[in-house]
């Protein structure tokens, strides 16, 4: 195929996948440029180019290919894994799992880079991590690659791609930060511990939706059926993206009146910034715009006083298609 066809006909996409990756927006386009430029003889003889740069884009980002003193992302997170941290390689499976073909990649939603490796590691799967600098706490799970879902053979490594601290500074909202991804452990996975009230008031769909206990887990009567089981369902579905899961964005300020079309909760006796947690499956254009959205409200003591959750398409997503406990995760640290 002609290199310049298929830049035409793919560029866009695969910005988006680099985006996915983890590069900024504004060196997206110069990454695909340059991978499409180091793979223009494999392309020429490619029935299917993806099947060459899509590769390439996943090992120039994530695999650290040095260039020198570039201002690359990808040698950005080369550099920042070498100096913090060394890829953790587990052990090989027992025999019984070697003799297994092929193992599916569990969803690795709501679960830290340590829980993801014990839990692909039960599964007879080998790891390694990669550390992706950012301003979020260290070792949250951004997915993997291959994606969960996927199937991979005994000799196959799976990377975890997880947060890692940066050398750069970040905004003022650090313990927003923390509480929101602990609170999304505390719902999908139950091995993360947010500080919440004694009782916390919910809202779904824009709508009051009763009270939960704050002192009770996550897999209680009070948040399982408002809260946590339309959250798993929606955050553990396959995810037409590189990283195989919903891409995490947390924002601490102000928030709109309206959310996906409904009122945002404006409830009294909070801070007047809460923290937003987007957790995005689909980017494809704005028709796709509204993702599922959970606003954490903090009482004067920084306890998670209100939950509001918006889901897309409402309520009716069904039951979780697995939900795991904190016993599934053989009592992991929080």
């Amino acid at each position: 195929m002609d290199v310049e066809d298929y830049r035409v006909a793919r560029h866009r996409r695969l910005v988006e996948i680099a985006i996915e990756l983890g590069v900024p927006t504004d060196r997206a386009a110069g990454v695909v440029d340059r991978v499409i430029e180091d793979q223009r003889r494999r392309i020429l003889r490619a029935a299917d180019p993806d099947e060459v740069v899509v590769p390439a884009l996943r090992e120039e980002v994530l695999g650290g290919r040095s260039r020198g003193p570039s201002l690359a992302v990808a040698a950005l997170v080369a550099v920042v894994a070498a100096a913090f941290a060394v890829p953790l390689l587990t052990g090989p499976p027992d025999r019984e799992e070697v003799e297994r073909k092929v193992a599916t990649i569990p969803s690795l939603v709501g679960l830290t880079s340590t829980e993801a490796v014990r839990a692909l590691g039960r599964a007879g799967i080998a790891t390694r991590v990669d550390p992706v600098p950012q301003c979020d706490p260290a070792g949250q799970v951004l997915g993997s690659v291959p994606p969960s879902g996927d199937t991979v053979r005994p000799d196959e490594v799976v990377t975890v791609v997880a947060t890692a601290a940066p050398t750069w500074s970040c905004p003022a909202d650090a313990a927003g930060r923390v509480q929101a991804w602990a609170f999304l452990r505390f719902l999908v996975s139950g091995s993360g511990r947010p500080r919440l009230a004694p009782e916390v008031r919910l809202y779904v769909d824009g709508e009051a939706a009763g009270t939960a206990d704050g002192t009770q887990p996550a897999t209680s009567s009070d948040w399982r059926w408002r809260v946590r089981d339309p959250v798993v369902a929606y955050a553990v579905r396959p995810v037409a993206n590189d990283l195989g899961q919903p891409v995490v964005s947390i924002t601490r300020g102000p928030l709109p009146a309206t959310t996906c079309g409904l009122p945002t909760p404006m409830p009294s006796g909070v801070a007047a910034a809460p923290t937003r947690v987007v957790l995005t499956i689909d980017s494809a254009g704005p028709e796709h715009a509204c993702q599922l959205t959970i606003d954490l409200y903090e009482d004067d003591d920084g306890a998670i006083a209100v939950v509001s959750v918006i889901l897309p398409g409402g309520t009716g997503l069904g039951p979780p298609p697995w939900v795991r406990t904190r016993d599934d995760l053989d009592d992991l640290d929080d």
